[in-house]
């Protein structure tokens, strides 16, 4: 086996990826390969370092990350000197009379619970040269991330207890994390574009130092010559090849409840707001958020040309434009509700991707998904503003992006309410009351079994939901048909005789955020 162990030495961690203001936890595995690839070229570059490191990203599988749990620290704005503009500073300081002009910048941190991390390839032979080279270059790393993120880093002989384990597992995955593969090291070496830089560096010395007028106007002549453009440029260095890691516990087990056609194992993003007059959405703006966020991943799968599988499973169509008669992928409102001092706020959303799909073709998905995540994407939304949709790096989330709590997985639940309501699959005919709402719950009972579920014994038709925060039914947008009429829709409590575990979504809305059922704790309350 091969184990990397990392010791955070100030007990924090401190980077991030995408967002300045969100952690990148726990560490991508890219983002240690990148750190060992500093070491190696600010300490000599040495040949045998290099073929490990060539060595390690040809590795198979990517590694388990065993990881303590992390919060995230309150987030301050520092005023630091920037790198890149020279000149006497427009702040008076008179302990420090820096010459650099001071911009504002923020860190994102997160303290942890304990200070160590493992990346562990099971099955990962390296040779004693190999483990040399590793050993060698482990000891060379200071820090990984920010320059305050120091470490301690060696080769492990033994997997820690008490942490929490990462595996990688593209039918489960939760979420996203950069893993190195073969050709990274060239790239970062192309990007960094050190040799170019060096050799401008020194024929800028080379005019500075020349001895005399005339060979100080050759050496200029020379510098224009060979970079015409100016100081060649060195790029950020970037890693765009991702693997699913999925957290190893509960949320992973083997689910004792019978489930739907859709996986209990949701993708779960945090929204944050960009720009705009709200603080934050409510579950009002389900079908304004969906249908925009839905239009933005067609957009992307059309430019990255994804497989016409995965394609049909974000679009909902066949390849040739028929509505799938199959489970595909459902957007899903994940609400604060069903607490005391709920309001129905949306602090993320979700995918249910089916059951059945395959790990390649969920990792595609996944792969598009994270596109919407980049600084320069995000949700324009009109007058409700523009919003970011971040991957949930925290080892801790708030309950309400737990897939658990609206899944019940892997126990499962009997009782469960809607927090957004069932949009009927037909009209109803009965024009008595009584006879209206029998209709109804036959309705209702239909598209649970059309998911998958069995047939709930009891289910109770009413215009409020059962979950403290959730809007009446009147309160939401209703769906159109093709011809413009509007569909008619209701909150419902679904019964059933034995535990069943979600995701719950029923009804002729039910991909596009509406029909979602989350589970009552302790069942009906009277």
């Amino acid at each position: 086996m091969l184990a990397l162990a990392i010791r955070y030495l100030q007990g924090v961690a401190v980077g991030s990826h995408g967002e300045h203001g969100r952690v990148e936890w726990p560490p991508h595995p890219a983002r240690v390969f990148m750190a060992m690839v500093a070491a190696h070229y600010q300490t000599g570059a040495k040949p045998e370092e290099r073929a490990a490191l060539l060595w390690l990203e040809k590795l198979p599988e990517p590694p388990e990350i065993f990881a303590p749990e992390a919060e995230l620290c309150r987030i301050v704005t520092q005023y630091v000197p920037v790198n890149d503009k020279a000149g006497p500073s427009k702040a008076f300081m008179h302990s420090l009379p820096l010459t650099r002009d001071r911009q504002p910048r923020t860190f994102a941190r997160a303290s942890l619970a304990s200070e160590t991390v493992v990346l562990h390839w099971p099955k990962a032979e390296p040779a004693p040269a190999v483990r040399a080279g590793l050993e060698a270059l482990c000891g060379r790393v200071t820090r990984i991330g920010h320059s305050t993120s120091l470490v301690q880093m060696w080769l492990g002989d033994a997997l820690p207890d008490g942490l929490q384990l990462w595996r990688p597992d593209g039918e489960r995955a939760s979420q996203m994390l950069r893993v190195p593969r073969e050709g990274t090291l060239a790239e970062l070496e192309r990007s960094f574009n050190g040799k170019a830089v060096a050799q401008y560096v020194e024929m800028l010395l080379a005019v500075e130092e020349a001895p005399t007028p005339k060979a100080r106007t050759a050496a200029k002549k020379k510098l224009a010559e060979m970079f015409p453009q100016g100081e060649p440029l060195r790029h950020r260095p970037r890693i765009s090849t991702y693997a699913g890691y999925a957290r190893v516990g509960q949320e992973t087990a083997a689910p004792q409840g019978k489930g739907s056609a859709f996986s209990p194992h949701l993708v779960v993003f945090a929204l944050e707001r960009r720009d705009g007059p709200y603080r934050c959405l409510d579950l009002a703006c389900t079908l304004a958020l969906i249908d925009r966020w839905r239009e933005a991943l067609a957009k992307h799968a059309a430019e990255l040309a994804l497989t016409p599988e995965a394609v049909s499973l974000l679009s909902g169509h066949a390849p040739d434009k028929s509505p799938l008669q199959t489970a595909h992928v459902a957007f899903l409102p994940l609400a604060f509700v069903g607490h005391p001092h709920a309001d129905g706020r949306l602090p993320g959303i979700a995918l249910a991707l089916p059951a059945s799909v395959k790990p390649e073709i969920r990792a595609e998905v996944l792969r598009i998904s994270a596109q919407i995540c980049a600084p320069k994407n995000g949700l324009v939304l009109g007058r409700l503003g523009a919003w970011g949709v971040q991957p949930l790096l925290m080892a801790r989330p708030l309950e309400t992006l737990r897939p658990a709590t609206w899944t019940a997985h892997p126990d499962g639940a009997t009782h469960w309410s809607t927090v957004t309501p069932i949009v009927f699959d037909q009209h109803p005919k009965a024009k008595a009351k009584a006879e209206y709402l029998d209709e109804v719950a036959e309705m209702l009972r239909e598209g649970c079994e059309r998911i998958g579920l069995p047939r709930p014994r009891e289910v109770v038709v009413t215009p409020v939901s059962a979950h403290l925060g959730v809007p009446p039914s009147h309160a939401f947008p209703r769906l159109q048909r093709k011809d413009g009429s509007e569909r008619r829709h209701t909150h419902a409590i679904l019964v059933f005789d034995e535990p069943v575990v979600g995701p719950v979504m029923i009804g002729a809305g039910r991909y596009r955020g509406y029909g979602f059922c989350r589970p009552m704790e302790g069942g009906l309350h009277c």
